[in-house]
């Protein structure tokens, strides 16, 4: 947003002034703290941009402790961008030298020495493609990029490797790049450096452009990529996996065995509310014989956020589980024995969640569930 959008959404939200924001914050209803709304938020960031205020430490924390999920959007009368508003203003404080805070630093750092936001190797990312038993010497028209999350995290791993075996059971022809995967970006953007994500999105747009079709697993870089970026000429298709796993189940090319579980189903913000993917996560959950299905009191645009992103784990950790928490016991509620998912922060923070609370629920990917009964002998 330039500087007369902004100002004119915030003058629009002073002018309603009726915390309506609120309801839908978790950060809010985590710690009652005014400025910590979006309300509150944006009184601050026009007070800065009018000049009758400096940047200090207190503001950048204010700024870097929204989710960007749009979950208070979703109750705003005004229909005020919150998080555009947000992400907009944390791009200028680093600009300017205000921000990143200090936990988001070596994020960066790693994101410009290693290509990942885990100061890992690039070695790293290949391990889960030794383990799924492919090779990134073969070429397709169909890149599977399975994103750092995913990659990087040994108790993630499982996700891209059972997306990878439901490809080969589907015997779709594919291509990975492994170790030669970049970060999409999507870290560097919502922490505000620009300079940093479009040095990513550059070089991953001359890699993606070799391709007609990118599925992706990851929800942050199916939201960067088919909404964030902007290929010169050419663009692939930019699809998320449960995207593709729908079509496969609907053309009998995966035929799962039944399962005998309840299942709930929680909404990713990227892959939700920010992309409006909605039905295919459900349509794969629902195809699979024996499962039951049940929704959480909150679902679809208005899920609540597991609590991980746009930086708000790293600075803020304690207040990502306790938001994780409360979505778990929504989740146990139900009587599902199964949290399923589509994203690797919302799935390793409502693991932690769970471990956190005692919950006998399973939190896992929707392409693990899958694997499951498409894996085992029809009963």
């Amino acid at each position: 947003m330039d500087r007369s959008e902004l100002l004119k959404a915030l003058e629009a939200c002073a002018q309603c002034s009726c915390g309506c924001c609120k309801d839908g914050c978790l950060i809010y209803g985590t710690m009652l703290e005014e400025q910590m709304s979006a309300r509150g938020r944006n009184s601050i960031i026009l007070a800065y941009l009018k000049g009758q205020i400096q940047p200090d430490v207190r503001m950048a924390r204010t700024l870097y402790s929204c989710l960007l999920c749009r979950l208070d959007e979703e109750n705003c009368l005004a229909r005020i961008p919150n998080a555009d508003i947000c992400e907009s203003v944390r791009q200028e404080f680093v600009s300017k030298g205000f921000g990143l805070l200090p936990e988001h630093v070596p994020l960066v750092a790693s994101l410009k020495n290693y290509g990942n936001p885990w100061m890992q190797p690039k070695s790293v990312r290949g391990r889960w493609v030794r383990q799924a038993g492919i090779s990134t010497e073969h070429q397709s028209h169909t890149l599977f990029f399975a994103g750092c999350t995913f990659t990087m995290s040994p108790e993630l791993t499982a996700a891209p490797i059972a997306a990878a075996k439901l490809l080969m059971i589907a015997d779709e022809d594919f291509s990975v790049l492994g170790k030669d995967e970049l970060c999409c970006g999507s870290t560097a953007l919502r922490l505000g450096d620009r300079k940093m994500f479009e040095d990513l999105r550059g070089k991953n747009v001359k890699a993606l452009t070799q391709y007609e079709r990118v599925v992706t697993s990851c929800a942050g870089c199916y939201k960067t990529m088919s909404l964030d970026y902007v290929f010169d000429g050419s663009a692939p298709d930019i699809i998320h996996f449960t995207q593709l796993l729908s079509e496969l189940l609907e053309s009998d090319k995966l035929r799962p065995s039944a399962l005998d579980v309840k299942v709930t189903y929680h909404d990713p913000c990227h892959l939700g509310r920010q992309s409006k993917v909605y039905d295919a996560p459900r349509d794969v959950i629902t195809r699979i014989p024996g499962v039951e299905f049940v929704e959480m009191k909150n679902s679809r645009e208005h899920s609540r956020c597991c609590g991980a992103g746009a930086g708000v784990k790293t600075a803020s950790p304690q207040i990502s589980l306790e938001i994780g928490k409360r979505r778990v016991e929504e989740a146990a509620r139900t009587g599902a024995e199964l949290l399923v998912s589509a994203c690797p922060f919302c799935e390793q923070n409502l693991k932690e969640a769970a471990e956190s609370l005692g919950s006998e629920i399973i939190v896992m990917d929707v392409a693990e569930l899958l694997t499951m009964a498409c894996m085992q002998d029809p009963v």
